[in-house]
């Protein structure tokens, strides 16, 4: 049945999407043959200009199966309105952000109905994910984008958002998190609006309100590159100047909510930061030339530098590594 009934859904999946045409159609199988009477289905066309709506529009006629699938379309305002008026057309009990290339695996409503059912006072559900390239020939997977090794369950989201942090694999990606609903309007949980980085304070406030979060072992989500994606392609000194504003957004967050967290934040978002910077070297001086970057660069100067002392002397240790190639004059 492709109808609304009275009763709320259990669970509403959000899905963004924009010039994705007939790539589309992978994750509308998948996530359609989870979906039961109490699921929904949520897309928001984002201004396309590829026929993507009506990829989505074909299969909705074609599909007869349980739950719900509703589409909006909207000018074209970037993922973070895309993913707010999601959130506020979703009706279900848990929400769930995917993005519209990448790929939910079959198992994952079922492990998320199962985890309910074992935690029925469950605010958040974390599960473990990969990142795959996908090339001419098929896919390629580059490895684990966040991968707990047992299931675990943290009575505050904090101690969860601390466990992240230790083992360097906190990330702000929506898609890794089944959320209550209630929890997300508790939070006051808001995407920033900007090109890029606005799910930073999204999911850290949604974190930092959670009471029962549960991880699991689980392998549930790929997150797929393309060539010309946003992840994927070359960065501009504005994309590496917001990832610096969303850190200090969050940072500012944690000040009052978890301070005693500030510090290994800090730590992980400059490791993130510097390498971004250090893959795009070129942007330094249009980065510093902001007040943002400029600011966020001088008060860690002691730390750009340790970081460049450091990669300098692992350079000369391979130079003068035995069997290394003598260095030309």
């Amino acid at each position: 049945m492709n109808q609304l009934d009275d009763s709320p859904p259990l669970l509403s999946i959000v899905v963004p999407c924009y010039n994705v045409g007939a790539a589309m159609l992978p994750l509308l199988q998948r996530v359609s043959a989870q979906m039961a009477a109490d699921c929904e289905l949520v897309l928001i066309d984002d201004g396309s200009s590829d026929g993507t709506a009506n990829t989505v529009r074909t299969f909705q006629t074609d599909y007869h199966g349980p739950g719900h699938i509703a589409l909006t379309v909207t000018p074209n305002a970037g993922a973070a309105k895309a993913r707010e008026l999601g959130l506020s057309l979703a009706r279900g009990r848990f929400v769930y952000f995917c993005d519209s290339d990448d790929i939910m695996r079959p198992t994952f409503v079922e492990v998320f109905r199962r985890t309910l059912a074992q935690y029925p006072a469950l605010d958040l559900l974390f599960f473990s994910s990969e990142i795959a390239v996908v090339e001419a020939d098929g896919m390629r997977r580059l490895g684990r984008k966040v991968e707990y090794d047992r299931q675990q369950v943290f009575d505050h989201g904090s101690a969860l958002l601390e466990y992240n942090l230790r083992q360097h694999m906190h990330t702000a990606a929506v898609w890794t998190f089944v959320a209550r609903r209630d929890l997300l309007q508790a939070a006051g949980a808001s995407f920033t609006r900007r090109g890029a980085h606005e799910d930073h304070l999204f999911t850290l406030s949604t974190m930092l309100h959670a009471r029962c979060v549960v991880a699991l072992p689980d392998l549930l989500y790929t997150q797929t590159l393309r060539a010309g994606s946003l992840t994927n392609s070359a960065k501009n000194a504005q994309y590496i100047t917001e990832r610096i504003s969303a850190f200090n957004e969050a940072d500012a967050l944690l000040r009052t909510s978890a301070p005693a967290l500030r510090a290994l934040y800090d730590a992980e978002s400059f490791d993130a930061i510097a390498a971004m910077m250090a893959e795009n070297r070129r942007l330094l001086p249009a980065v510093l030339a902001g007040p943002v970057g400029l600011r966020y660069f001088a008060v860690r100067a002691p730390r750009v530098l340790a970081r460049v002392s450091r990669r300098a002397l692992r350079a000369a240790r391979r130079r003068l590594a035995p069997g290394a190639s003598p260095s030309k004059p």
